[in-house]
């Protein structure tokens, strides 16, 4: 294993899996930078353009954090072939924006995930729920980032709100003004650990790598006056080797953060919810209305959060509707189950027509 290797994160794990999967003729690369039809490869030989065979539909598309195998074009001049993807430990997915049932990946073999949110207004819980969520599905740990932290009337208040919902990650408050505060935040870096950057546009993540890195590495620019919302500076999703060998991955910033199947993503983010389930009356309980619902009961006596609920409850039905969406069998088991439920509700005595 090469050091140039080694602080990209390259490890005998990964070895082993490049060598039963990748061409003989191949070499190992990670990719940095992800554009239209090229991707900006890190190998032991530097950096590489590389570009994809149309023919070639083995594999899925690589994305920024992908590890790769590569040969080199059929000229000097061109780009390099990639020629597999290994398969992530993790990836942050969101449903693709508007109606397409088709999913987005935005970052792959992420170890941390921050979820970054400014402090120029009050921090928004049910936005920082849903980047949860996501999260804990992504396989990454995450952990939340407040940004600007210098702009809050009362910091912490903030931290506080913030932590209720955090459950035990991390929360970390830093501005471009307090170098201790971004001084403490870069010691919890580690040599070839990749961290990715998620959040809206404004929120301050390519301004933050920047101060990581010591360097101008990567662009930002001005929030709007109005609305305090930043202007996408940041166009694709690039990864940054910073001074003490950690790898900091920068995302656009997102307007929408579409869900996808939650499968373990919603438990990790909504605990407290998860564990009164444990006591409904129902296995398959949906909290809205059945009786011997443990949660409405937390609820209506103020143990649980109502807010939280229904957070918890918005996000459940957009993950369910994904899942029917992509799997034809949810999709069918579904439709049964609404059929049954329409036929019991005509049966209803209540429904009963007088005699």
């Amino acid at each position: 294993m090469t050091e140039a290797l080694r602080v990209l994160g390259w490890d005998s794990d990964w070895a082993q899996t490049f060598e039963g999967l990748a061409p003989s003729d191949a070499r190992p690369a990670r990719v940095t930078a992800q554009h239209r039809d090229r991707w900006t490869l890190q190998s032991d030989l530097g950096t590489q353009l590389g570009r994809l065979v149309s023919s070639d539909a083995s594999f899925s598309r690589p994305v920024t954090g992908d590890w790769v195998g590569w040969s080199p074009g059929p000229h000097e001049s061109d780009p390099c072939t990639i020629r597999c993807v290994l398969p992530r430990r993790s990836a942050v997915r969101r449903g693709s924006a508007g109606e397409s049932q088709s999913e987005q990946v935005l970052a792959a073999n992420v170890d941390r995930l921050w979820i970054v949110q400014a402090l120029d207004r009050p921090p928004n819980l049910r936005s920082l729920e849903r980047y949860l969520a996501v999260a804990w599905e992504s396989g990454a740990s995450p952990e939340i980032v407040l940004s600007k932290s210098d702009l809050t009337e009362d910091l912490e208040a903030a931290i506080e709100a913030v932590t209720a919902i955090a459950f035990g990650i991390p929360v970390w408050a830093v501005s471009v003004g307090d170098p201790a505060a971004i001084g403490t935040l870069q010691d919890s870096l580690t040599c070839g650990r990749t961290v990715a950057l998620l959040g809206p546009s404004g929120a301050g993540k390519s301004t933050l790598i920047n101060q990581l890195a010591q360097s101008e590495v990567a662009r930002t620019g001005d929030v709007r006056a109005g609305d305090r919302k930043g202007r996408h500076t940041t166009t694709d999703r690039e990864l940054f080797a910073i001074q003490n060998g950690a790898l900091l991955l920068d995302t656009p910033g997102m307007r929408e953060l579409r869900v996808l199947d939650l499968q373990e993503g919603l438990g990790h983010a909504f605990p407290e919810i998860e564990e009164l389930a444990g006591d409904c009356r129902y296995r398959d309980c949906s909290h809205s209305s059945e009786p011997g619902c443990a949660v409405l009961l937390a609820a209506n006596e103020g143990r649980l959060d109502a807010d939280r609920l229904a957070s918890y409850r918005k996000l459940e039905a957009e993950a369910a509707y994904e899942r029917r969406r992509a799997d034809p069998q949810a999709r069918a088991e579904h439709v049964a189950e609404r059929k049954t439920a329409l036929r019991t509700l005509k049966y209803h005595h209540k429904h009963q027509s007088p005699e």
